[in-house]
């Protein structure tokens, strides 16, 4: 098998953590998981670990453009979003169902103990939480920059502060009239 990367490099089959085979790229450390060698180590495995939440570390990812051949079947991979603060994108394909990592993809997702939630990864479920969580982001950077950061987070402050009250509609009422009663 070729290297879905590298386009030219052949693949060589390793174990990358105990019981998990991968087809890995001497040229650019690319790996290749078929979807049986992730299911059997999931299964001697066991237990899905819970997430570590994300630091600020820095994540050197290559980025690649250009649309990727499954090594297996040739079919074109799909890229699917990880979000949690993890900058990058894994390849999957949709007809095999196998994934293609690039260099430090699977330490960075085992740093967060999310290498046992591939699967997860691909759901419609998981997608949608993360557009949820760039859409929060786009909408936090607008108001930081529409209010600046101070007045952003004393608005926050203030907003969490009102929902919580047990009279929330009045306050939110009073906060928006525009001729309020000088108290």
């Amino acid at each position: 098998m070729k290297c879905p990367a590298c386009r030219k490099k052949d693949l060589t089959m390793r174990e990358i953590e105990p019981d998990l085979w991968a087809e890995v790229c001497a040229e650019c450390s690319g790996k290749w998981i078929s979807s049986g060698n992730y299911q059997k180590w999931l299964d001697i495995r066991g237990e899905i670990l819970p997430e570590i939440p994300a630091d600020e570390a820095n994540i050197t990812i290559p980025s690649f453009e250009l649309a990727r051949l499954c090594p297996k079947c040739r079919r074109i991979l799909v890229k699917y979003k990880v979000g949690r603060n993890i900058p990058f994108k894994i390849d999957r394909c949709s007809n095999c169902a196998g994934v293609w990592l690039d260099e430090n993809e699977w330490e960075t997702l085992k740093s967060r103990n999310l290498h046992d939630e591939l699967n997860r990864i691909f759901t419609d479920h998981w997608q949608a939480e993360v557009k949820r969580e760039e859409t929060r982001e786009t909408l936090k950077t607008i108001y930081k920059k529409k209010f600046g950061t101070e007045d952003y987070e004393r608005i926050r402050t203030f907003k969490s502060w009102m929902q919580s009250h047990e009279k929330s509609g009045e306050i939110l009422a009073y906060v928006r009239d525009k001729n309020p009663l000088q108290f």
